[in-house]
């Protein structure tokens, strides 16, 4: 006689399938992505139990496979693609409707069910082994340590030894910790100086043994060391007795505001950046054994969890401690604060060369600004006419054309700073595209006398600036290390180049990321900015003369601790780090994952967050000047851009002349068919080099 089943039909283009109702691929008509699998959710204290009901549940609707990897993703071309995702997506309904919605955020971007399950494990599923091997150490020495926290209780009738796993109706318990002990196991340990087996989570697979000391590298907190350990035979897995014994808890570090969990490897979702210890700043090995606030994005390694250090976000919650008024502090208030900082500068200095007789005559000051430069140095084919920047009420006006001018965007050619309302006062050249300040155009010194510089004090700096026709040809600066196009200084005897906003900029300052010290301007050291994380291989770098360990990178200075950007309606604010936050978060400009460790602006009203350098660029160039370029006998106009891969597994910018590739570069761009040329083969094309 034969059996029947009942089937169900799953469609594709091209294809139907016959899906029986025993098979994995099988959705009931009572199958609902909304409804929770069950009804207990997943908190921090309750996983065994969870998991467990998940388990049950899953298997009755024959779906366990896709948690535990049984039911593997068919290939791309496999006609059963479209069924597998089906379930897949039913089965990660199921589990986050199962989920406490502060863990539920953790797993939101986590795309399969077997991820999802494999990442709670790794976070929630440390069971009572390390409690209970600490436990038996701490009975073992009961002769010398007779204060030990434990009694003999009576217990419930399904109660159950934590050790052997018995009913008991005495044992010795821990009310506080739920842990319970029987007199059997208990005793037992009294008289064996060291538990010779145990059985870890952290090594699920197999049982552990005891081994006397050795030098090894452990396989939990990876240092190298004589120790007493724990081997696994079969794997050649092997940690430290230390690290086996290490709770699986610390409720009240006094680092950070929450408890820690010990994890075996960092989630696969943090894995995107390389992870710092907070208290030792020193790299998180993906599979080493950690501490970890998931609702933080926290991590420590488990040989500085001991620390006793109290860290707090001495940075967002105290000011600097200003026993140095005078200097200047740093992040700048706002993007306009840079050409503010270069004029009190400038001023400063004037002031103080004037004081100690020295030759002022190179430092012009003039009271009012003509109102018509007949034949500034800078340009000296056409004259400059003042104007003043206004701010008209009809600005959002696309059908009003008049004062057009005003209403862009203006950078200065000379400081390459925006003209803003806070100092109006610029000089046009309309036929040219060419502006300045007022301040640049009749205030910067000619001449820097020497001493001037503290980056070059040796000699004098004579005030420079490419002619406008060759605006592609920009100039290195020795401080920064960045190009401009702007004015720069020069000493012509060691052909040393120093941008203006760098010019100007103090020797020693104070910065909110290390409010204790001042910071020292002084020429790279060949190691890490302190804040950012990358390496200094150039230029110069502030750095504190106490703390041998600190220092940061030119670029943070450039970096205001307040911008605006049309992607937000809030000004967004500079956070160092650490940042805390619960998951993983997006740029919401280039849309790729944020480091938290690393400087960033957020909005803390839209909870939105931004890399530091999208929302404002630390680029020394004017860009957006035009040029004419023939394409295949057409008259292109070809715009300077900047070109920057935001991705990690974007390809790179081509040049259509030369063909080269660039992650990084400037180019001269059509904005009508997207043409891309590379800077080089303009400068080739019209005979110029760079400086």
């Amino acid at each position: 006689m034969t059996r029947s089943y009942a089937t169900a039909t799953a469609g594709t283009s091209s294809n139907t399938v016959s899906i029986d109702t025993n098979h994995p691929y099988f959705l009931q008509s009572s199958d609902n992505p909304g409804t929770p699998l069950v009804t207990m959710l997943l908190t921090e204290q309750n996983y065994h139990q969870w998991s467990r009901s998940v388990s049950i549940a899953l298997s009755a609707k024959l779906k366990l496979g896709f948690i535990d990897g049984s039911v593997s993703k068919p290939t791309d071309n496999n006609i059963q693609i479209a069924m597998w995702n089906r379930c897949n997506d039913m089965v990660v309904s199921w589990l986050s409707n199962s989920i406490s919605t502060e863990i539920r955020n953790s797993v939101a971007y986590l795309s399969t069910a077997q991820q999802i399950w494999e990442d709670l494990a790794t976070r929630f599923s440390q069971s009572n082994m390390p409690r209970t091997f600490q436990f038996r150490k701490d009975l073992s020495s009961l002769q010398q340590e007779p204060t030990i926290h434990v009694r003999v209780q009576p217990r419930s009738k399904t109660c159950t030894c934590d050790v052997c796993s018995s009913h008991v109706r005495f044992a010795y318990a821990c009310v506080q910790c739920d842990f319970d002990v029987c007199v059997v196991c208990a005793f037992l340990s009294i008289y064996v100086h060291e538990q010779k087996v145990i059985h870890h989570e952290g090594h699920k697979e197999h049982s552990l043994t005891s081994q006397r000391q050795a030098l090894f590298k452990c396989d939990a907190c990876w240092e190298e060391d004589k120790d007493y350990s724990y081997v696994c035979y079969t794997c050649d897995f092997w940690i430290h007795e230390k690290c086996a014994s290490s709770p699986p808890i610390i409720p009240a570090p006094t680092y950070h505001h929450h408890p820690l969990t010990l994890i075996f490897s960092i989630p696969v979702m943090h894995r995107y950046f390389g992870r710092l210890c907070a208290i030792c700043n020193k790299r998180v090995q993906s599979l080493c054994w950690s501490y970890y606030c998931h609702k933080c994005t926290f991590f420590v390694h488990i040989q500085c969890s001991k620390s006793t250090i109290s860290l707090g976000n001495e940075i967002e919650e105290e000011g600097i401690v200003d026993d140095e008024p005078e200097l200047v502090q740093f992040p700048l208030p706002s993007e306009e604060s840079l050409f503010d900082l270069i004029i009190t500068q400038c001023s400063k200095l004037r002031v103080e060369f004037q004081g100690e007789g020295g030759n002022s005559a190179n430092i012009p000051l003039i009271a009012n600004d003509p109102h018509i430069i007949k034949k500034h140095w800078s340009h000296p084919d056409h004259p400059l006419e003042l104007h003043q920047l206004t701010i008209s009420v009809n600005d959002n006006n696309d059908d009003d054309d008049d004062d057009d001018v005003d209403r862009r965007v203006l950078i200065c050619d000379g400081c390459v700073q925006p003209i803003t309302i806070s100092h109006p006062s610029y000089y046009a050249c309309i036929q040219c595209g060419f502006f300045l300040h007022s301040f640049c155009a009749n205030q910067l010194p000619d001449e820097l006398p020497v001493g001037a510089s503290p980056f070059h004090p040796q000699h004098t700096l004579s005030l420079r600036y490419r002619h406008k026709k060759y605006f592609y040809s920009y100039v290195a600066c020795g401080i920064c290390n960045y190009v401009t196009n702007g004015f720069y200084y020069i000493c012509e005897t060691c052909d040393i180049v120093i941008d203006i906003r760098c010019a100007f900029l103090s020797t020693r300052i104070r910065h909110k990321s290390h409010k204790h010290h001042s910071l020292v301007q002084r020429p790279f050291s060949d190691s890490k900015c302190s804040i950012r994380n990358y390496h200094i291989s150039k230029g110069v770098e502030y750095a504190c003369e106490t703390c041998s360990n600190f220092r940061i990178s030119i670029e943070c200075v450039f970096y205001p601790s307040s911008v605006k950007h049309r992607y937000d309606d809030h000004s967004l604010i500079l956070r160092h780090p650490p940042f805390f936050y619960e998951g993983v978060f997006y740029c919401q400009i280039c849309e790729e994952q944020v480091n938290n460790q690393r400087l960033l602006y957020h909005c803390d009203e839209c909870d939105q967050s931004f890399h530091e350098y999208c929302p404002i660029s630390c680029l020394n160039v004017k860009l957006g000047e035009t040029i004419k370029h023939s394409i295949d006998n057409q008259a292109h106009t070809l715009a300077l851009v900047f070109k920057s891969t935001t991705r990690r597994d974007c390809p790179p910018y081509l040049c259509r002349i030369c063909e080269a590739g660039y992650e990084i570069q400037y180019f001269f761009e059509c904005d009508g068919c997207g043409y891309l040329v590379c800077i080089f083969c303009i400068r080739r094309k019209n005979g110029q080099r760079r400086v």
